[in-house]
């Protein structure tokens, strides 16, 4: 459900219940029992609530529009590569109930940065006052925007973060002769990013390739996540990378059962890669931590880029070119890139 829906369904005064990191509207379904319904953009579950909460649905249709305009508190601009949320006259109290409603709705990974508007007032004069628009180049919160990987970085990194700010020390005053009055409005920028697990075409380099502690799955048309996955839980001493598409069918099938999609060998011919924001929800399919990891090609460094805080099993994976291998033994891959690059530093003095 996306925040601009949320907005929406609250216009019409039609609660919007919090379920794990989404939200889910009450109605009644077709059988005559009580269901929840997430996704609010599908006609059917228009339809649904619409009949539930005794609305019309050109009326519900018109406010879970991105394109709604009506409240002018709030608006909403959507490009190829970002969208920004715009809240003016808000309540203090409300900023971090719409900062995470914002970015708890984004269904892929993404980079996000908020900026703030606000009212100074002259220390001497109490009718000189200046308002500063809420924009990205003198008003930010963050000095770079943040990216979220996962959904707990939301908190993590984003609303704990801000909390522990002094919000007024990031303000820029013309002078010292005057001091806040207020925050009265704040901008959400989301960066969308590429960064879905599931390119098969990736040319992996000789690094990792050949490096004993990872695993690169041959042919795996978009499923790598779903290779990794049936190999950490595969227990065999005999298994072999090139001969797991049995236990790789097997693992996409219970996700197709955790996410109430009918299985269909076409659907797992032509699945699309799934999102490291996405990850999330396969843990909780498979009751496993996911660490993700990535490594520079040119000093062999790995870093990790996504660590889950989930008390399942962990399991390991390197991304590279939005390809996902797995990770036999981490702190092996680690250890190694640390001798590597000590060993290439020490060739680099020598011969200097």
């Amino acid at each position: 459900m996306f925040a601009y829906e949320l907005e929406g369904l609250k216009r019409l005064n039609i609660q919007a219940i919090k379920w794990g990191s989404s939200y889910r509207v009450m109605v009644r379904g077709r059988t005559g029992k009580m269901v929840y319904a997430s996704n609010v953009s599908r006609p059917i579950n228009q339809r649904l609530v619409a009949k539930q909460y005794n609305v019309s649905t050109e009326t519900l249709e018109k406010h879970l529009s991105p394109d709604y305009k009506a409240d002018p508190k709030y608006r909403f601009d959507n490009g190829n590569h970002m969208e920004s949320h715009l809240y003016e006259g808000v309540e203090a109290t409300d900023f971090y109930y719409k900062l995470e409603n914002v970015l708890s709705t984004q269904a892929s990974a993404f980079k996000v940065n908020v900026a703030l508007g606000y009212e100074l007032v002259s220390k001497t004069d109490p009718d000189d006052t200046r308002y500063f628009y809420p924009n990205l180049a003198n008003t930010h919160v963050f000095n770079n925007p943040i990216a979220i990987n996962s959904k707990a970085d939301i908190q993590k990194k984003v609303i704990s973060e801000i909390r522990s700010m002094e919000l007024a020390d990031k303000l820029n005053y013309p002078s010292s002769g005057y001091k806040l009055k207020a925050i009265t409005a704040f901008k959400i920028f989301i960066h969308h990013r590429d960064h879905a697990l599931g390119d098969s075409e990736a040319i992996i380099p000789k690094i990792i390739r050949e490096n004993k502690h990872v695993i690169n799955f041959p042919k795996t048309n978009n499923k790598c996540v779903f290779y990794c996955i049936a190999w950490h839980t595969f227990q065999s001493p005999k298994k072999d990378p090139r001969r797991i598409q049995v236990q790789v069918k097997e693992a996409f099938k219970l996700y197709c059962s955790f996410k109430g999609i009918k299985y269909t060998l076409s659907l797992f011919r032509s699945f699309n890669p799934i999102d490291l924001l996405q990850l999330d929800e396969v843990e909780d399919c498979f009751q496993l931590c996911i660490n993700v990891y990535k490594m520079d090609v040119a000093s062999g460094k790995v870093e990790c880029i996504r660590r889950s805080d989930k008390g399942y099993e962990a399991m390991n994976i390197l991304s590279h070119e939005n390809h996902a291998l797995y990770i036999k033994n981490i702190n092996m891959l680690q250890s190694n890139s640390e001798r590597d690059t000590i060993i290439a530093y020490e060739v680099f003095h020598q011969g200097c």
